[in-house]
């Protein structure tokens, strides 16, 4: 021990004496040691950190699918049906994500709510702090309705008031009273205010109806003894026998049954595992340049350890000392590194899936974190310091008072370790440029992806809508309200159009329905075609720049259908109040293409849902351009509007605002307007549609900013690491040089040899790269868009840009090398 203790002892002295050396070392090794510790702590918190939930493991999350393998949205009855005849789930809970205004005594606000049955928090295993847990009888059609509230939302909409419970307040023109408080680390996959049974709501949201498939799903927790695949098993026999049951709703459709932790992580496994690679390589590059860094220092002590060697110090004594220093110089750049870690994981965290930052603690700092820090420190060390250690621990005193130069001799001739050293950097170096310039590129083939509008200069607000109740009895209340909004902003000096729509783009609310054409027989069970449906009011095609291409788009004169008096909205109902309705409808280009493909669509039409559904027909309008809907990279879909003045949807919807202006110098404006028409209506999500767009890349071109940070960090280890080992070079080679100087030799030759050689180093560092490029472009591919991972453009202009850099590091120490001046290099020892 106490020989060890020496050793550190001496490796600070000698650390001491080289400032220079030991900053340079410990600030390479930081830098590598802090990215992987920040990306470790991303992949810890995505894939091995517990969810908070008692025995998590045992949590599935439950959606349906189609035909395709697609998953979707559960139809409540199939939920219903899953719950009476499952038995492998000791708890199952459906959840439908809706907003609401909530009604409290600072004003009105729109909150997110779940609608949730009876069983959800039994399957979190979650108990409320205040009030009761959900009862059986609170979660049947008709019940009071009752609601449970995060804690963050009883702190900001109630001010912690300690008898909130069983106080009512208005909810959607309704009562609600509340009858618990969550704890105040309960967190669900995405911000809830609050939660509430789904059976009271049913009917309203046509959840009733097993065909209407919204926004539901479900979480289940399996039953001890149980095994995942027994679980999923049985779900799909059931699915089976519903589409035996129920074929024109069930056709086709499955259950998705996966763990929750797999579904909150989604497809960031791939993203996040490239990324650790990449830090991988970008460390495994730094201690290669470390490595270098001391090999060359070793020269100069070789004379210090041939003396200790002959003064009777043994091998292992000196192996020992030189990986105590390298270890030293480890433990140093590890804790600099670990701290760089925790930094960078608030800075890079939302590469964490954001399901799972939803309800994982990510402060960053666990155990899981300081284990892989140390490990890695550790593992670095022996990395960067093993090679230099055993050359030193193996010195022939002899060779080294002769300074003689040692070399390891290969099939391609006598090369040095430093040299190798060098050429893997480059090639790791060039996969990593390799991975950048993919990315680059296919980030450029993205944004240029055309949307089919003209989002500059758009506003976009989401503006409360009145009760679903009122719709029930009434839907033209939906029309006049909005309508009623529009006038005002319409009339706007600084204001070109203005509009309101459902299913606005970049909001990633869409609603898909679907259809069957009246001059084709009604197609079989499971077989019907689907395209994304649209509201939208008069101008909403001139606030979003949609171009028409044939026919005609809406003049705000459609005829509204009319309830018959003392009826109101509700499955049983449609087909009487549809029974002699047409609607409008403006498709886009895609919808005629792939449904009316080689003829004229205008004066065609087609009905709305299933057959025994009783929805009305509708007849085609005009033909606009197509858009893009819900992301650049998923392109364009059949889509099909129908007026405001005769489908009003009971949702929210968004304002549009086309601005003479910059949007940003109208929001005041706007939102005033807004207020003085609506003034007890919340107003929110208020953004630039060009924002939203941009918003939605955000992901990817985050991975592109880091791909291409780790990409430049290492070409400059790789340059710095040639550049040390050709200046090195030319420094032992001082006199051969000047001797040749002497004897005739022309500079121009000296910087050719150094060049040469520089460029010797390169090229089977370029060769190796490309290979290992090419292996790593396959796994990129599942991260680009319409280029490939072997994409020939980019793998040329990178090794074109690391020859242009080798050229750049070489020609420093040869410009050096062709101006020693030949009586000084003659007197050199």
């Amino acid at each position: 021990m106490s020989a060890i203790t020496n050793d550190i002892k001496y490796s600070f002295r000698q650390l001491r004496k080289s400032p220079g050396f030991t900053s340079t070392v410990v600030l390479t090794l930081a830098l590598g040691i802090g990215a992987n510790t920040t990306i470790f702590n991303i992949v810890n918190t995505t894939f091995f950190q517990a969810l908070p939930y008692p025995e998590s493991d045992r949590l599935v999350y439950l959606s349906e699918s189609n035909a395709q393998g697609n998953t979707i949205p559960i139809s409540y009855p199939n939920f219903l049906d899953w719950q009476k005849q499952q038995d492998v789930f000791s708890s199952i809970a459906i959840f439908h994500g809706a907003e609401g205004k909530l009604k409290t005594d600072s004003g009105a606000e729109m909150v997110s709510v779940l609608h949730v049955s009876e069983d959800f928090f039994r399957v979190l295993d979650v108990q409320p702090i205040q009030g009761r847990s959900m009862q059986p009888e609170d979660n049947i059609p008709g019940a009071e309705r009752v609601a449970w509230i995060s804690n963050n939302t009883w702190q900001r909409l109630f001010n912690g008031q300690a008898d909130i419970v069983g106080r009512s307040f208005e909810f959607d023109g309704r009562n609600l009273t509340v009858a618990g408080i969550l704890p105040t680390d309960f967190r669900f996959h995405w911000r809830t205010d609050m939660f509430t049974a789904v059976a009271p709501f049913a009917k309203e949201f046509f959840l009733d109806v097993r065909e209407s498939r919204s926004n539901e799903y479900a979480v289940a927790r399996i039953k001890p003894g149980i095994s995942f695949d027994a679980a999923k098993a049985q779900m799909d026999t059931i699915a089976l026998r519903l589409a035996e049951e129920y074929p024109v709703a069930n056709k086709g459709i499955g259950v998705s049954t996966v763990p929750l932790r797999k579904q909150f992580v989604g497809s960031a496994s791939a993203q996040l595992l490239l990324l650790l690679g990449a830090v991988g390589l970008v460390l495994l590059i730094a201690c290669a340049n470390v490595a270098n860094m001391l090999l060359a220092r070793s020269f100069a002590r070789e004379q210090e350890m041939a003396i200790r060697t002959s003064l009777g110090a043994s091998r292992l004594n000196l192996l020992r000392q030189l990986l105590v220093e390298s270890l030293v110089l480890a433990v140093i750049g590890g804790i600099m590194g670990t701290l760089i870690g925790l930094l960078g994981f608030k800075f890079v965290g939302r590469l964490v899936p954001y399901q799972v930052r939803q309800v994982v603690d990510g402060s960053g700092f666990n155990l899981l974190m300081l284990l892989f820090a140390v490990g890695i420190t550790l593992i670095t060390s022996i990395i960067f310091g093993l090679a230099p250690a055993w050359q030193l621990s193996h010195i022939r005193p002899a060779y080294a008072l002769k300074q003689t130069t040692r070399e390891v001799r290969t099939i391609f001739g006598r090369i040095r370790m430093s040299d190798l050293l060098v050429v893997a950097q480059v090639s790791l170096a060039l996969v990593l440029l390799i991975g950048a310039g993919l990315m680059i590129r296919s980030l450029h083939c993205l944004l240029n992806v055309e949307t089919g509008y003209e989002p500059t200069r758009v506003l976009t607000l989401e503006v409360a809508s009145p009760p679903v109740e009122q719709f029930q009895r009434d839907p033209g209340i939906f029309t006049r309200h909005y309508e009623k909004v529009l006038e005002p902003v319409r009339n706007m000096v600084e204001v070109e159009a203005a509009a309101v729509a459902t299913g606005m783009p970049f909001t990633f609310s869409t609603n898909n329905m679907t259809f069957y054409r009246r001059d084709l027989p009604v197609p079989a069970a499971g077989e019907f075609p689907m395209a994304s449906a649209h509201t939208v009011s008069p101008d909403y095609f001139r606030a979003m720049g949609i171009h028409l291409l044939k026919g005609r788009v809406f003049d705000g004169t459609e005829p509204p259908y009319i309830i018959p008096e003392g009826m109101v909205m509700s499955p049983e109902n449609l087909a009487a109040i549809f029974k002699d309705v047409t609607f409008s409808a403006v498709i886009s280009k895609k919808m005629a293409d792939v449904f009316w493909p080689g003829e004229d669509p205008i004066g065609k039409q087609f009905r709305l849902g299933f057959p025994d559904l009783g929805l009305p027909w509708v007849n085609v309008i005009g033909v606009v351009g197509n858009t893009v809907q819900t992301g650049l990279e998923h392109g364009e879909v059949s889509e099909f509007y129908l007026s405001l003045r005769q489908w009003p949807m009971p949702v929210n919807m968004h304002l549009l605002v086309r601005s003479r202006l910059e949007p940003a110098a109208i929001i005041n404006a706007v939102r005033a307007t807004v207020a003085s028409v609506l003034p007890d209506e919340p107003i929110r999500d208020v953004r630039v549609l060009a924002e939203r767009i941009e918003s939605s890349t955000a992901g990817r071109r985050f991975n592109r900013n880091l791909f291409t940070c780790f990409a430049i960090t290492a070409l400059l280890l790789a340059l710095i690491g040639l550049y040390g080992v050709l200046s090195f070079n030319v420094g032992r080679r001082t006199r051969d040089i000047g001797i040749r100087i002497a004897l005739g030799a022309n500079r121009c030759d000296v910087i050719h040899s150094v060049v040469k050689r520089g460029l010797a180093l390169v090229m089977p560092g370029l060769a190796i790269g490309l290979g290992c490029a090419w292996a790593v472009g396959r796994l990129l591919q599942s991260q680009l868009f319409e280029i490939k991972g072997d994409d020939p453009l980019t793998f040329v202009i990178c090794a074109l840009l690391m020859i242009v850099i080798a050229l750049v590091a070489a020609w420093l120490p040869a410009r050096r090398a062709a101006k020693i001046d030949t009586m000084e290099a003659l007197r050199y020892e």
